[in-house]
């Protein structure tokens, strides 16, 4: 195992500033649970006869001022921590053989060494758009389950707060390269089919599970290379998706500022 520090690079910087926003998805719920709490303490200042009314009506406005408060927090909380790490300007960078990848119960996960240390990291995770395509933006991930590729060797930097900024696995690299898209492809995206696709072939390496509040759907990332994808493609997985499986990722790469769209997904 070894150890060393160096200089925060544009893209750790990059990574850390997109942490530090709210956006999208995140943006638009904070916006709307600050909104339903604002009417439901106007409510109160309502004259009502029933005082099971006023009652009801100041136990849900505490509920949501409860988890508006944390929301809020969180996000502060976030945009802290990503600009100490930003003014301080350096990372660690970890070399370790993995013996364990583990959800720590904080919302972050814990790399395990085979000298039994232990390296307990922040996430970010790949944004989401409405339509569930993944962007080129990040937000603190709140991970429920992970399981990493035990035996293998692995690189993290680590911002001096503790956010995992890059993980690298050099002995499970992944290889892109361009294809056209199959009839197949066409029928998926029918309204581009004059692209070209991205064949991402390698050895899935991480599973992240983030927490799912009230989503039907769970969602799943998983580590080929150095790269968290967003398992959500158009056609249904066939195989099981666990550490060292081999596998093809087709994409359809996003234009003029578009998400990329993962079609599916093939073992090797």
């Amino acid at each position: 195992m070894t150890r060393q520090e160096t200089q925060l690079t544009d893209i750790d910087i990059q990574l850390l500033q997109s942490l530090g926003r709210v956006k999208g998805r995140r943006l638009r719920l904070l916006i709307f649970f600050t909104l339903v709490t604002l009417v439901f303490g106007l409510l109160l200042f309502i004259p009502s006869d029933t005082a099971g009314f006023t009652i009801g009506v100041g136990l849900i406005f505490l509920l949501m001022f409860s988890l508006c408060y944390f929301m809020w927090r969180g996000v502060w909380l976030m945009r802290r921590r990503s600009q100490l790490s930003i003014d301080n300007g350096r990372k660690g960078i970890v070399d370790i053989e993995l013996k364990a990848l583990l959800a720590n119960g904080r919302g972050g996960v814990d790399y395990v060494a085979d000298n039994g240390e232990v390296y307990r990291v922040a996430v970010p995770l790949p944004g989401v758009s409405v339509l569930g395509r993944q962007l080129a933006s990040w937000y603190p991930g709140v991970i429920e389950r992970a399981t990493g590729a035990v035996g293998e060797h692995v690189q993290l930097h680590i911002s001096v707060t503790g956010v995992l900024l890059q993980v690298t696995y050099p002995d499970a690299l992944a290889v892109k390269a361009p294809a056209v898209l199959t009839e197949t492809d066409k029928r998926l995206v029918s309204q581009y089919h004059n692209r070209e696709k991205v064949i991402i072939i390698g050895k899935i390496t991480e599973v992240l599970f983030p927490l799912q509040r009230g989503k039907a759907a769970h969602e799943t990332y998983i580590r080929l290379g150095d790269t968290l994808y967003l398992l959500k493609p158009l056609r249904q997985t066939e195989h099981p998706v666990n550490p060292g499986l081999e596998v093809h990722l087709h994409i359809l790469p996003g234009k003029n500022g578009e998400a990329d769209q993962l079609l599916y997904l093939l073992g090797a």
